[in-house]
């Protein structure tokens, strides 16, 4: 994380500092401190309720002795890496060392955080030794599935160690019926949060000191229905008027009116530059004295900012040395508003102005952000185009993605750098089919400017993202094609992208056969991913190494490698990313070697984990073929049986499978063509040659990654080219043709 990005992250994690002359609720808190054998808390209602400042309270109450961690949320968080990076850090402000292992799972491409950090986050606050309170505020900005089933798995298995509260504007998506029936479920909503008369007093005379008589506080009350947020823009509005009781009953209490009217009448009674400076900084979703002098185009702008506190001005600090300020939700909304009706055509201009100081700054998302919202189009695409990789290596892929579905229709995918970013992240996610027409696409466009990820050219990108997408699909041919053209087009042993290179060209070799020069470009990636810093390239090549070395009778060379691999992972907090696989299959060879067939098998189970959640399908097939070499080691000869059936099935998925195809034994190499009719294509060879099993066809999509849709083309194409009507008469056709060598059974 880069220090921006940490500064960013700080200024979440501050629980708000409660104003002086703060409303006291008791009777809310002695509620929150009654329920604290809950699992939730959740504080439910409508903008200016109160929910914040009354969770702050709570952690402020003498009576509360838990600590509380805490999170303001916004629209970033709904990357499930960058939510749970938040979480992570919040819990560090109460314990700092929390969730140590986390963050590999975090990191892990593959898996989703429910499944992976979710179990992790739960033991760690299982071993806690006290108890603490996770405050997630905001939460209604969070509209992913993926963080909401992650917050649900945490609530469903939340230990007696901690208790979650959450403020919303909306109920969120969790099993809420099932735990208010269990008593594990607090909450308090928007007729529970309005002030009482006492409370409305303590507002409008103590704190904002308008000595208002009892029938008076009790008009504002109703007016407002005791909403907290109307009860103190009616007291702005009263500051300095005598007619106070024909003002009282010249407005409505909807809470539209009440923020629309006496929001802008508060505004309208403000000094010229005091409300010049409100509107323009408006566009902010975060303030400090030097950004905005620079939006502002002015100077002293803390000292501002400060005065806005002191005049209750809805401003919230968001650290303690009141540098980084918010404006409340509610008034935010008013302002921009009141901007696009007095300074349109400004507006562009403050963003832009935005936009150059956080780029200054390396705050790339919210300099990104900026630049779409002034509509500098080509700005944001550099900026995507020079950073993408960054979020990327460290899981945020949803966060790219968000950035450029931002754009403009047609922006991203005429832009050949964001063409190539698209396919990398699919890549990344599994999603090989796809990543294909995303190359396609880049070769079309017309490149804008620098590459901006380091890479020469977008010919160079992409050999290497379909390098990469072949080796994943099983298709050693192709692979070691466009491995040669990257290493062409690539070929400075310093560039920030030649490990991928030399990683490519490895793996080509390997799975080929060509064990020589396998060993010859492993080296030279496991000595320039040291140089230029890519250490899961460096880790991978590291576990082929040791994988040869076992392979060829070398077990104590292939220990010392696959220790060196696993300190590296550990290091860099990547043993949860599947890089790691080979070390941990070539763990496996040398204990087998040794006869410690347990010890086998746990790391080949280790690996094939790795293997599966990355959708590496040769990798996968080698982990089968050595466990069921494990199995028949311990006399297990059906499970050695079974483990190399499966082995075949995932060879029969590639298209090109290389070595492997003589190591499961298993159907025809490619190449084989029917006698009569159209020649079939890699991908319906593959599906053939699961045609003979038990597989329904949605099954032989999962199989192959691919959808049942896709399978139904491919069968179809199949019998066409085969001249047949059936699956039965395909299998038999196509044994007739020698495509098919060996009946698979599931």
């Amino acid at each position: 994380m880069s220090a921006s990005d940490h500064l960013v992250v700080t200024t979440k994690l501050h629980i708000p500092i409660l104003p002086a002359g703060r409303v006291s609720r008791p009777e809310l808190l002695a509620r929150l401190r009654g329920g604290a054998a809950a699992k939730l808390v959740l504080v439910s209602a409508t903008a200016g309720a109160g929910k914040t400042t009354l969770l702050a309270s709570w952690h402020g109450d003498a009576e509360e002795p838990r600590p509380f961690a805490w999170l303001s949320l916004d629209e970033q968080d709904n990357d499930s890496v960058r939510f749970w990076s938040c979480v992570l850090a919040a819990l560090r402000t109460v314990k700092p060392d929390f969730g140590a292992d986390v963050e590999d799972a975090l990191r892990a491409p593959g898996g989703e955080p429910a499944e992976l950090a979710g179990p992790l986050v739960v033991n760690a606050l299982a071993a806690l030794s006290e108890p603490l309170v996770l405050v997630l505020d905001d939460y209604h900005v969070v509209d992913s599935g993926e963080v909401h089933r992650s917050v649900a798995f945490l609530l469903d298995h939340l230990p007696p160690t901690a208790q979650v509260a959450i403020a919303t504007r909306t109920d969120p998506p969790f099993a809420l019926t099932r735990m208010r029936a269990r008593g594990e479920l607090v909450e308090l909503r928007a007729a529970d949060l309005r002030l009482s008369e006492r409370e409305a007093t303590a507002c409008l005379n103590d704190t904002l000191g308008l000595g208002l008589r009892p029938d008076q506080i009790e008009r504002v009350r109703a007016r407002t229905e005791g909403w907290a947020a109307g009860i103190q823009l009616v007291g702005l509005s009263l500051q300095g008027r005598e007619d106070r009781d024909a003002y009282l009953g010249s407005f409505a209490g909807d809470d539209r009116q009440i923020v629309d009217y006496l929001g802008v009448e508060v505004l309208d009674t403000q000094p010229p530059e005091v409300r010049r400076f409100l509107l323009r900084t408006s566009v902010l979703d975060r303030l400090c004295g030097e950004l905005c002098d620079a939006v502002v185009d002015g100077s002293d702008s803390h000292a501002m900012l400060a005065r806005l506190e002191r005049a209750n001005l809805f401003l919230i600090p968001l650290d303690t040395r009141r540098r980084w300020y918010r404006y409340h939700h509610l008034f935010a909304d008013l302002l921009r508003r009141e901007l696009t009706l007095d300074e349109a055509k400004l507006v562009p201009d403050l963003h832009r102005r935005a936009s150059a100081w956080y780029r200054a700054q390396d705050f790339v998302p919210e300099a990104i952000r900026h630049a779409i919202a002034a509509g500098d189009v080509a700005d944001a695409a550099e900026l995507i185009a020079a950073n993408w990789l960054r979020y990327v290596n460290r899981g945020e892929l949803t966060t790219v993605e968000a950035w450029t579905r931002a754009l403009p229709p047609g922006a991203a995918e005429a832009d050949p750098r964001l063409c190539l970013a698209r396919a990398w992240m699919l890549l990344v996610l599994g999603r090989l089919e796809e990543v294909e027409p995303a190359v396609q696409a880049a070769e079309r466009g017309i490149l804008p400017g620098p590459m901006g990820d380091g890479s020469r050219s977008v010919e160079s990108s992409a050999a290497m993202v379909r390098t990469s997408a072949r080796v994943m699909l099983g298709d050693v041919e192709g692979a070691t094609e466009t491995a040669r053209l990257a290493s062409d087009l690539e070929p400075d042993p310093d560039a920030p992208w030649r490990p991928i290179v030399t990683n490519a060209l490895g793996m080509t070799a390997f799975w080929s056969g060509r064990t020589d020069d396998a060993v010859k470009a492993f080296e030279e990636t496991a000595r320039s991913g040291a140089r230029v810093g890519n250490h899961t390239a460096r880790i991978y090549a590291l576990g082929y190494l040791a994988a040869i070395a076992a392979e060829r009778g070398d077990p104590g060379a292939a220990d010392r490698i696959v220790a060196e691999a696993t300190t590296l992972a550990e290091r860099q907090r990547l043993g949860e990313h599947w890089v790691t696989l080979m070390a941990h299959y070539a763990a496996a060879q040398t204990a087998l070697a040794r006869s410690d067939t347990a010890t086998a098998r746990a790391a080949a189970d280790r690996g094939l984990e790795l293997a599966d959640r990355g959708g590496l399908r040769l990798d996968s097939a080698y982990g089968l073929d050595l466990l069921a070499r494990v199995a028949r080691a311990g006399g297990d000869e059906a499970r050695a049986q079974d483990l190399r059936e499966r082995a075949r099935r995932r060879v029969a998925a590639c298209a090109s499978p290389g070595i492997m195809a003589r190591r499961v034994r298993g159907p025809a190499a490619p190449g084989a063509q029917p006698t009569a009719g159209q020649e079939l294509s890699a991908r319906e060879l593959a599906v053939l040659r699961l045609l003979p099993s038990d597989l329904s066809l949605r099954e032989i999509g999962n199989e192959l990654y691919v959808s049942l849709n896709t399978v139904k083309t491919h069968v179809r194409n199949i019998y066409a080219k085969l001249r047949v009507g059936t699956r039965e008469d395909a299998v038999a056709r196509a044994r007739e043709q020698g495509l098919l060598r060996t009946t698979l059974t599931r």
